[in-house]
């Protein structure tokens, strides 16, 4: 597919799975696929065989979170481990409301995710270089942000164990009236947001071993276009602490 037919091809997909990206939008993540092949090539972010799948694999994907859940308005948001920028960049294209806040172990990844940030003139998105645990633990970023989200990081007891600093402690329930209508889910914060697949039974039940009183739900991945992802048992859970 060329470029333009992909541009295509994504906001058929977003239409049918109601979202409604503008030209700006879908340009913004056209650019920011090109950057990232770019930074591909001087270090490894993303799987060399997954370059061609790179629209399907990794944008795609990382959207498809906004086709099943309702993030609230100007939410803050951790995307913990965020590689080269997955999935924080294109929620935050796709949601310029939310304020993101990228977190890599990696120096390089986070180099080149700033750059990418600062290349696609993206606001209120921030990329810093550490560990989770660490970062959780300091002044300006504990207990300030409304979701986590991880994708392919690290096993489930660890991403609450990390989720559980940096995310606030007060909130406020929506009232019923304030829930958007549709068939997304509509969680309230904090919570953690996470992109897994297979058979999380297992994961599942050591985490609620660790931690008391989670509740957590499991989110099937089906959705228009979901046939094209490289598996068909991806999920998102969300977990309240």
């Amino acid at each position: 597919m060329m470029q333009t037919d992909k541009r295509i091809w994504l906001r058929e997909i977003c239409l049918k799975n109601g979202l409604n990206p503008t030209d700006f939008q879908i340009n913004q993540l056209n650019y920011y696929v090109v950057l990232l092949l770019e930074w591909n090539k001087k270090i490894n972010i993303i799987s060399r065989k997954d370059e061609e799948n790179v629209w399907t694999y990794h944008i795609l994907h990382s959207i498809s979170l906004l086709f099943k859940i309702n993030i609230r308005e100007r939410s803050s948001i951790v995307d913990i481990g965020t590689g080269g920028g997955l999935p924080g960049i294109p929620i935050k294209i796709m949601r310029p409301d939310l304020h993101v806040l990228c977190i890599d172990s990696t120096g390089k990844k986070i180099n080149a995710v700033s750059q990418m940030i600062k290349d696609i003139k993206l606001d209120d998105i921030f990329a810093v270089w550490g560990r989770a645990e660490e970062f959780g633990s300091k002044s300006e970023y504990g207990g300030r942000f409304d979701f986590t989200i991880a994708r392919a990081v690290a096993p489930l007891e660890d991403l609450i164990y990390w989720s559980k600093a940096f995310l606030k402690t007060d909130f406020q329930k929506r009232k019923s009236a304030e829930v958007i209508m549709n068939k997304r889910e509509n969680p309230d914060p904090p919570a953690l947001l996470a992109f897994k697949g297979g058979d999380l039974s297992r994961e599942i039940e050591t985490a609620k071993r660790k931690y008391q009183n989670l509740e957590i739900k499991s989110i099937n991945l089906a959705f228009y276009g979901s046939e094209q992802l490289n598996a068909s048992d991806k999920k998102i859970l969300i977990v309240h602490l």
